[in-house]
């Protein structure tokens, strides 16, 4: 009895100890990143995903050396790895789009991105922060979207022009509804119960899909263009750079 209060001590101690000297969010990093390991195995390791998962990694990194990692070096080496593994992506529209679009977002967001996120530090109040979430969400799309909107004309001859009403309406359902439904059911996969999430996550994936297909049903949704040639894509991306 006594060794038993003993240990129970020792190893309340033990903890106290550790979680003063050891960061709850490097833990959390730490464990994120083996589920992110497993998330790119289980989702077919596609261009986008893979390069998501190189830049989260890194972040990860940098958040257990207690070093900024969100820049454009970041995005570099990401590229680079997959270049050299799978060279043939350079010209597929997976590869310049996702990367488009996250160049794009670094370079803006390293420039604008601390006074936009004092925002939400203030005490604002909720209906504040509501609304510069809404603005951010806005902001965000409308960046990625100009970025890939010369390989869209490129490779697809059409540009999405609502693609900042569906984003607004379908963003937040995937990201407070269907996303943590996602982790639910791999937790419970290995049980057999992930028909258990599997349904509420399906109302969240048909509202998504109801959006998309109300907003592609819009007059306008969509300019379609003549294809353009490779020359006019290379300009319009060292345009953009500059």
């Amino acid at each position: 009895m006594w060794r038993c209060i003993f240990f129970f001590s020792f190893f309340t101690q033990f903890i106290t100890t550790i979680s003063f000297k050891i960061s709850y969010k490097k833990w959390a990093a730490f464990i994120a990143a083996f589920a992110g390991l497993g998330y790119l195995f289980i989702s077919g390791a596609s261009i986008p995903t893979i390069r998501a998962f190189i830049m989260v990694i890194i972040v990860f990194l940098g958040v257990l050396t207690d070093r900024k990692a969100i820049s454009l070096r970041l995005v570099a080496i990401a590229a680079i790895f997959i270049l050299v593994t799978t060279p043939e992506a350079l010209v597929g529209a997976s590869f310049q789009m996702s990367f488009a679009a996250v160049v794009a977002l670094v370079i803006v967001f390293e420039r604008f991105g601390n006074d936009f996120m004092n925002k939400f530090r203030g005490d604002n109040g909720f209906s504040q922060k509501v609304k510069y979430f809404i603005i951010g969400s806005l902001f965000t799309s409308l960046i990625a979207e100009i970025a890939i909107a010369p390989f869209a004309l490129y490779h697809f001859n059409k540009v999405v022009l609502y693609g900042l009403l569906a984003n607004l309406i379908a963003m937040p359902v995937m990201g407070s509804w269907v996303m943590p439904w996602i982790v639910v059911t791999l937790v419970l996969m290995p049980f057999g119960l992930e028909w258990l999430a599997l349904e509420p996550m399906s109302w969240g994936l048909e509202i998504i899909m109801a959006v998309a297909y109300w907003v592609s049903s819009l007059p306008g949704a969509t300019l379609e263009i003549p294809a353009i040639d490779i020359k006019a894509l290379v300009f319009l991306v060292i345009g953009a750079l500059c």
